[in-house]
């Protein structure tokens, strides 16, 4: 949905600002120069002025990547065909709504290819949203470096696939941002943002990766909801009341102002933006990409007019930065559930990869509808017979410590009104703006959590039925929680091992690539809690023993062995002797 320029703009500082005009009354907000002459002011970054021209919805100099205003290219691994021994891509750009149709041009050694053409998936004021599918055809035993241009000019950027007889290398990451809370001190004593993505691209490097797994929370979204604009609805003490007030205008156009600018700064100035360059993403989805607990909220407050809509939002520019592609074309594209974004992709002929997402379809009490499972195991029962290990991508771990006296406590707190706990750090307040528990969406959010151990169960045995019938292994990989980890489900039986068990399912948790690691206090009451609990009479669950030693060489605080509050990324490659992963 467009709306015509208003005449307040978001700044995700101060919130909603009149706008400054100039003596020839042109508004403010950077100078209209391009391309790329100097300034002196290059305006606020965090609002849509400060990043483009305000008069031609035409990128800054700031903001711009590339000497003709194009913001991006920022790559995605779509699929491979092996019927055909293809690669598939596509590439993102964003450019001002005037010029032509963009181009990618590839090489891979056997010349330049003819141009791959964009199709426009939407616009943004003066800015147009482009994808170019590009496809790459797969060597029998060696790898390739691609080289490829955008416009066939400008600079010229390389990413690499692998044989059709070779191994796949992929890495995993989750939480590229920082919690409100988190201060300016905090973030600089963990060395600021790009610490752990200099080490992830000098990896990539070395040895380079063919696809990023973005397990959520590429960015965070939270501070939409410090705009004055919501004051007044949120002002509504009746909570029915409130469901049913209105998504206004106003509110429409902060939406559509805040996540485009938002995205353009999360996504593009940063190392993850380099990235995207070089290495392709495939990403899910988790809450801050949306809003913090987007879906772990009572009912009066998830089908509100307001939560509704802005949702639609959120998730409109989810499509188009992270899926590369929008509310029509989604299932054209691969996308599916019942009214979600689930995908499947193949990692070459023998690892298939599920991203099911967790989050469009949520409710207190659900996390993926009946009939999106039913989606996802029809195509799971549709694949290859190479395939011999699935990879299921979750944004929150699916094998993690019971938090169950956590959840008893806030609903205490809830049923009593109160709002303050004195024992708790820095006086905090436990209820947030909608006047529900704090931490009440983050326990709502675990697998683990009472109302959701029901589907999880059910998820976990139909997976069961198909590694039992396909004879395929299932490994579950999972970030959110800002530390890292390993458990597993297994059969009850300690004389079967894991290469004869079609219940084994490792769980590799790796979280944050950026955000803060929790505090000590937090990760010893999780690893008290991590006990082998029963799934069912044939199934129990258990967190590994995985770290003996931290990073400083020391033992682990409390002798934490099972989590480590550290930030960190994740790599795999494939082992092609027996299908496992390293």
């Amino acid at each position: 949905m467009d709306f015509p320029v208003s005449k307040t703009q978001f700044n995700e500082h101060d919130g909603m600002q009149l706008t400054q005009y100039d003596e020839n009354g042109i508004p403010r907000g950077g100078p209209a120069y391009y391309p790329g002459q100097p300034v002196n002011a290059p305006g606020d970054p965090d609002s849509y002025e400060g990043n483009f021209d305000a008069r031609t919805g035409e990128p800054l100099p700031h903001m711009r990547r590339r000497p003709d205003g194009i913001i991006g290219p920022a790559l995605m691994f779509v699929d491979t065909d092996l019927q055909s021994a293809t690669w598939r891509g596509s590439v993102l750009v964003l450019a001002p709504r005037t010029y032509s149709l963009p181009t990618v041009t590839l090489n891979d050694g056997f010349g330049p290819s003819l141009p791959f053409s964009a199709i426009l998936l939407d616009t943004y004021k003066m800015t147009a949203f482009y994808r170019i599918d590009i496809q790459v055809k797969l060597d029998v035993h060696q790898e390739k470096t691609v080289e490829y241009k955008v416009n066939n000019e400008g600079p010229t950027y390389r990413f690499f696939v692998p044989g059709q007889t070779t191994p796949w290398r992929f890495c995993f990451w989750s939480c590229n941002g920082w919690s409100l809370s988190v201060s300016d001190k905090e973030k600089k004593e963990l060395g600021g943002d790009n610490v752990v993505w200099d080490d992830l691209l000098a990896k990539h490097n070395l040895v380079p990766f063919h696809v990023q797994v973005c397990g959520g929370d590429q960015l965070y979204a939270d501070k939409i909801w410090n705009a004055d604009v919501w004051k007044p609805w949120l002002s509504i003490k009746d909570k029915y009341v409130r469901r049913d007030a209105p998504f206004t205008r106003e509110m429409a156009l902060l939406a559509d102002d805040f996540y485009f600018t938002h995205y353009a700064k999360c996504f593009f100035l940063g190392k993850f933006g380099e990235s995207m360059t070089t290495l392709p993403i495939s990403c899910i989805v988790d809450d801050h990409d949306v809003w913090d607990g987007i879906g772990s909220y009572p009912d009066y407050l998830q089908n509100s007019q307001v939560f509704v809509q802005l949702k639609e939002y959120a998730f409109k520019y989810w499509r188009l930065y992270q899926a590369h592609t929008n509310q029509q074309m989604a299932r054209q594209h691969g996308y599916f559930g019942a009214h979600g974004y689930c995908w499947l992709k193949q990692f070459g002929p023998y690892t298939a990869a599920l991203g099911p997402d967790t989050r469009y379809e949520r409710s207190l009490n659900q996390i993926v509808m009946p009939q999106t499972y039913d989606l996802m195991f029809d195509r799971l029962m549709q694949l290859p017979q190479s395939v011999k290990h699935l990879v299921v991508f979750l944004g929150v771990p699916i094998v993690y410590p019971r938090l169950t006296y956590i959840e008893k406590t806030l609903a205490g707190i809830k049923s009593i009104g109160l709002t303050k706990i004195s024992f708790l750090a820095k006086q905090k307040a436990l209820v947030n703006i909608w006047g529900e528990p704090e931490l009440s969406d983050d326990m709502n959010d675990h697998w683990t959590s009472e109302v959701h151990m029901e589907e999880r169960k059910q998820f976990v045995l139909r997976l069961q039925d198909f590694a039992r019938q396909r004879n395929v292994r299932v490994t579950f990989v999972a970030g959110d929680v800002h530390c890292c980890g390993a458990g597993r489900f297994a059969s009850s039986s300690p004389q079967l091992p894991p290469e004869r068990d079609f219940r084994f399912m490792a769980q590799i948790v790796s979280s944050a690539i950026m955000n803060i690691p929790p505090p000590n206090l937090v990760i010893r009451a999780v690893h008290s809690s991590a006990k082998t609990y029963e799934l069912d009479r044939s199934t129990d669950e258990m967190m590994y023993r995985l770290f003996e030693q931290d990073v400083n060489g020391k033992a682990p605080p409390n002798n934490n062995t099972k989590l480590l509050a550290r930030r960190n990324f994740s790599s795999y490659v494939e082992n092609l002797q027996n299908h496992s992963m390293i």
